[in-house]
């Protein structure tokens, strides 16, 4: 590459690259003005695909956080209503995993799909016990008191601003659970009793 001595100082020239770049080189025999050749550094071969494999570990780390945060069981709702109970399973995002139902042989009518978000299964539970003419409770547990607690209040909200004045659910929050017994972490005791 071409470059131009634009300054000479303690030993040290100043060169004006075609790119536009300056270089410092060595002064030895050089004068202002005069023309001279600066070797091209070298590309590392390996900042690229280095650069390449960063950002693929970056995108598979959040991948990998997002399904653990909408897959792992963070809290549950329980609606119990008499002698029947549903106890919604509940991610980070307040969507409902899965459904257990005791005291009845057959889940709630109208399954409550995946993924939904919870005040709609607990507003379509609560409406099916209200139908039967029980009293119902709803008990939120979760992992961190706050969101069992933002949980609650969104629940209740959801139930005052429905205008349904008969039978209004009482809702409650357990504290939150010791790390072993929260949500979802006994899953293998969970399947050795239904075994």
């Amino acid at each position: 590459m071409r470059a131009i001595i634009t300054d000479i100082r303690a030993g040290k020239a100043a060169a004006l690259a075609e790119d536009g770049a300056v270089h410092l080189v060595d002064a030895k025999n050089r004068a202002v003005g005069q023309e001279i050749r600066i070797p091209a550094k070298r590309r590392r071969r390996w900042k690229k695909p280095l650069t390449w494999a960063a950002c693929v570990a970056v995108l598979c780390g959040m991948a990998t956080t997002g399904v653990y945060a909408a897959y792992e069981p963070y809290a549950s709702v329980s609606v119990v209503g008499g002698t029947d109970s549903v106890v919604y399973t509940v991610n980070r995002f307040d969507q409902v995993l899965g459904a257990r139902v005791s005291g009845k042989e057959q889940p709630p009518d109208g399954k409550i799909p995946r993924f939904a978000h919870i005040d709609k299964a607990v507003e379509h539970t609560v409406r099916q016990e209200a139908k039967e003419g029980e009293s119902v409770s709803i008990t939120v547990t979760s992992r961190s008191s706050g969101h069992a607690e933002r949980l609650r209040e969104h629940i209740d909200d959801r139930f005052r601003k429905s205008g349904d004045k008969r039978n209004p659910p009482e809702v409650r929050v357990q504290p939150p659970q010791d790390a072993g017994n929260a949500p979802g972490e006994n899953r293998q005791s969970e399947s050795a009793e239904q075994a």
